[in-house]
C-alpha cells in the first residue's frame, strides 16, 4: 500500500460531505460528491487491478457455506428491524430534546432537500446509500487494510472510526446540542456491527440490508416530523 493511499481513503468522503453541505450547501451536490467518490474510487481500483492482473486472493475469506449466507441474510433483516425500531421509538419518545422542528425545517431548505425532488433524494439515501457505504467501507477499505496485513479487528475499529467521522458533519447541524454529539456514538457502534458481520459471514449482503433498515428509520423521522 502507498504511504498516503490509506489516509485519502479515510478522510476523502469527509471531504466531500464538508464541500457539498459545509461549502456549497446542498445536500443533492453533497450526494454527487459523496456518492461519486464511493463508486468512482473502488470502481477505478478494481479496473486498474484488472489490468495490471493484481487480483490476489483477500485475506477476509469468501469460501462460507450455504448455510453462512442465509444467518448472514437474517441478522441483516433481524438486526435492521432492530434499528429500525429503536430508532423510530427514540425519536417518538426523545424528539422535543434534540430536534429543533421549525429550525430543522428551514435548515433542510437551505440545503435544498425540499421540494418535488425530495422522493427523489429519499430513495437515494434508502437504496443507494446502504449499498455504496458498505461497498465502500466494509468492502473496498476494509479489505485493503486487511490485505496490507492490519489485524482485522484494527481494520473494523478505523473503517468504522472514520465512516463515522462525516456524520458529523450532517448530524452536529441537524440535532440540538448537547445530544448532537453523543449521537454519533451509535453511529460509530453500527459500523463496528456491519464490519463484524462483514468478517464473520464473509458477504456483504447482511450488512446493507441492515443499514438499509437503519437508514429507512431516520427516513421516518423525516416523514413523521419534518415533512
Amino acid at each position: 500500500m502507498d504511504r498516503y493511499e490509506i489516509p485519502i481513503l479515510f478522510l476523502g468522503p469527509t471531504v466531500m460531505i464538508a464541500a457539498g453541505l459545509q461549502g456549497m450547501h446542498s445536500i443533492p451536490l453533497t450526494f454527487a460528491l459523496f456518492y461519486g467518490w464511493l463508486l468512482l474510487v473502488p470502481l477505478g481500483s478494481f479496473i486498474l487491478r484488472r489490468r495490471t492482473a493484481d487480483l490476489a486472493k483477500p485475506r477476509i475469506q469468501t469460501d462460507r457455506k450455504q448455510q453462512w449466507q442465509k444467518t448472514d441474510i437474517l441478522l441483516g433483516i433481524g438486526s435492521g428491524a432492530a434499528f429500525f425500531g429503536a430508532i423510530v421509538a427514540a425519536a417518538a419518545w426523545f424528539h422535543p430534546l434534540f430536534l429543533d422542528i421549525p429550525r430543522l425545517k428551514g435548515l433542510l431548505q437551505e440545503w435544498h432537500f425540499s421540494g418535488e425532488h425530495t422522493i427523489w433524494l429519499v430513495l437515494v439515501l434508502l437504496v443507494l446509500n446502504p449499498l455504496l457505504e458498505e461497498t465502500y467501507w466494509r468492502g473496498y477499505v476494509l479489505r485493503k487494510l486487511t490485505d496490507g496485513r492490519v489485524s482485522p479487528a484494527m481494520a473494523v475499529f478505523l473503517t468504522s472510526l472514520f465512516y463515522s467521522l462525516y456524520h458529523v458533519l450532517s448530524i452536529v447541524p441537524i440535532f440540538e446540542r448537547p445530544w448532537n454529539i453523543a449521537l454519533v456514538l451509535p453511529v460509530f457502534a453500527a459500523g463496528l456491527f456491519w464490519g463484524w458481520m462483514r468478517l464473520r459471514h464473509a458477504s456483504l449482503t447482511g450488512s446493507v440490508l441492515s443499514h438499509s433498515f437503519a437508514d429507512a428509520g431516520i427516513m421516518g423521522i423525516y416523514f413523521l416530523y419534518l415533512s
